[in-house]
């Protein structure tokens, strides 16, 4: 992975990847536009530049993107800790496309030739030594370089790519598209910072966010079915064509918003390669509760007790079919 210091000019493919992957599925493949809509057509006459190849898809045989929403809310980038962890695999042969959520609380070792910290540490503070305010890292990538490393010397998985989105992104994401209505199956209680009530509710950015980091009273299990409720809610948003056209304006308020190491072409190749792609042959993972457990142990970094989660083999296990694995027919 490429090193840059600053945040890249992120073209528009970039905001439809961040839409049909860590939002969770490819939102227009379930759209009444979806049979009638051609991707390259649509992105040329809505004035979205940057995907001038759309028309080839890759012929590499298999893609696993790491996924990242940072607890920053300023623009810099220069801290974070991973506070949404989603590694997504992407199989051209097949179209199938694995997105598997890894809590952020999982107790870790660090690759020590490359974080200078003392370990162990929670994996999402894994991120947060390796940006570029704290500058622990000695790999590319700064925080993002430093997760996917962490990752790879826990577990044997490697990605390829990489997409980090902040808070800021996010609330300003919610906003563009008219906030969001998510119908809860039960309260949130997290008083006395937030209360939602069970039901049908329509919420702005803001609220969407605190909604998906309600943890005070709840499991990070818990905070992970959280967002995904959000999550859903904004591809719901985003099946309306109205506001499927307001791409442009989006694009504009969020151009500069994200990081990626992903070149031009690799995302042309994953959009096009996803147009192609149908609801069902995307396939989400949560961790099963009975793999990992939880626990409280010295974080020497943070000099006290943490609470964290404990995994072994079968985690490692399931983590790898989990992202190789294909729907049934």
């Amino acid at each position: 992975m490429k090193k840059s210091r600053q945040p890249q000019l992120i073209i528009a493919g970039v905001l439809i990847i961040i839409l049909v992957i860590v939002f969770g599925c490819p939102f227009f493949l379930k759209s009444p536009l979806a049979e009638n809509l051609n991707i390259t057509a649509y992105i040329k006459q809505a004035g979205l530049p940057g995907l001038s190849n759309l028309s080839h898809c890759s012929d590499t045989g298999e893609l696993t993107v790491l996924m990242t929403g940072i607890d920053q809310r300023s623009s810099d980038y220069l801290y974070g800790l991973a506070d949404v962890i989603r590694l997504v695999h992407v199989d051209f042969r097949t179209s199938q496309v694995n997105v598997v959520s890894l809590p952020r609380a999982l107790l870790v070792n660090v690759p020590q030739e490359s974080l200078k910290v003392e370990g162990p540490i929670l994996l999402n503070q894994s991120y947060f030594f390796g940006s570029p305010g704290m500058n622990y890292f000695e790999g590319s990538g700064y925080g993002a370089g430093s997760l996917a490393e962490t990752i790879d010397y826990n577990f044997s998985i490697r990605s390829d790519q990489y997409v980090v989105v902040d808070f800021r992104s996010f609330i300003q994401f919610v906003d563009a598209i008219g906030g969001i209505e998510v119908d809860l199956p039960t309260y949130v209680d997290d008083m006395p910072s937030s209360y939602f009530p069970a039901g049908k509710q329509t919420l702005d950015g803001a609220q969407a966010l605190t909604l998906a980091r309600v943890r005070s009273k709840y499991s990070d299990l818990i905070r992970i079915d959280n967002q995904t409720i959000v999550l859903k809610a904004i591809l719901n948003r985003l099946k309306n064509p109205a506001i499927l056209v307001k791409l442009p304006q989006i694009y504009e308020a969020l151009q500069n918003s994200f990081i990626t190491d992903a070149s031009a072409d690799q995302i042309s190749s994953l959009v096009c390669q996803l147009s192609k792609t149908a609801a069902e042959d995307v396939t989400f993972y949560n961790p099963p509760p009975e793999l990992i457990s939880s626990d409280f142990v010295y974080i020497p970094n943070m000099n006290q007790q943490m609470q964290i989660f404990r995994w072994d083999q079968r985690f490692i296990d399931w983590i790898k079919q989990s992202l190789t694995e294909q729907a049934a027919p």
